[in-house]
């Protein structure tokens, strides 16, 4: 035996990864990646502006199934001069139970890509995903990103269809395993924590304004050891599981980063108060 190759493998196995997550990105609207944006079947609420420049500065733009509805309605909801500015999306892909007959017809006469995907055993938005890893293996290109424009208020069979995607993206290699997914609803963004470190970068506003929330949550699994910086109420190698504790409704303690040590997966979500026109009675801190 190579006791060598032994030591090396054990030492390979032993390595913790770490990831660092530039929000601001986002909310400056200055991803300076590849990146896509789906518009899933759901009021868009967040503002105009940033609307406008992270979908027209997408490397890719698809609209799922009835979302393609709630895009159109959002462009003539722009003033004239900016709907001209939009662009089309590249694909709409769905089932088509909720899009109606002469919106897709309309959109595929303009020149966009109609894909049906009627597998019943996935959701729209996890099919959409598998048409978009398609579009970039024909292409030859990687998505650093992808943002799913949804909706984490109403119905709860949809906010975990949509929580299950999130999984399905790295169980079933939905993505380029380096490629991170995120789903950005009203106010907020989510995304799974793998095994490992992870440094957040917080917005200024999401550090500034008293009161904005933060979550980490163990789906679908017990996380034996949580350890944080950057709470306000801080995990120190504790234990997260349902029916003992979960860390929701947390926030920021003014740290620039907030640092995650996990031992399993958690999902992780985060309050940017910029992201809509909502009024709130928090104030600045």
């Amino acid at each position: 035996m190579d006791t060598n190759n032994v030591i090396n493998k054990k030492a390979a196995s032993s390595v913790t990864k770490c990831w660092k997550w530039n929000i601001n990105e986002f909310t400056n609207n200055q991803v300076n990646h590849r990146y896509a944006v789906l518009i899933l079947n759901r009021t868009i609420s967040q503002k105009q502006e940033f609307i406008k420049k992270i979908w027209n500065n997408a490397t890719l733009r698809i609209a799922v199934d009835g979302g393609m509805v709630h895009w159109e309605k959002f462009v003539n909801n722009l003033p004239v001069i900016d709907q001209t500015t939009m662009k089309l999306p590249d694909l709409i892909t769905g089932d088509f139970d909720s899009i109606t007959e002469d919106v897709l017809e309309k959109y595929k006469t303009k020149g966009c890509k109609a894909i049906h995907t009627p597998d019943q055993d996935h959701t729209d938005f996890t099919k959409a995903l598998k048409e978009l890893n398609n579009y970039c293996i024909d292409n030859e290109i990687q998505m650093d990103h992808v943002i799913a424009i949804a909706q984490s208020s109403g119905r709860i069979d949809q906010i975990l269809g949509n929580i299950q995607t999130l999984y399905l993206v790295r169980e079933e290699r939905l993505l380029h395993p380096e490629t991170k997914m995120y789903i950005m609803s009203d106010d907020s963004l989510t995304w799974l924590l793998s095994p490992g470190d992870h440094i957040i970068d917080i917005p200024e506003e999401s550090r500034r304004v008293k009161g904005c929330w933060c979550a980490l949550i163990p789906v679908g699994e017990v996380c034996e050891r949580v350890t944080t910086n950057g709470l306000k109420w801080n995990l120190d190698n504790q234990q997260l599981k349902f029916g003992r504790l979960v860390s929701t409704s947390n926030t920021f303690d003014g740290s620039e980063q907030v640092k995650i040590k996990c031992s399993h997966t958690l999902v992780w979500a985060m309050e940017i108060p910029s992201l809509t026109n909502v009024h709130s009675d928090k104030e600045n801190c």
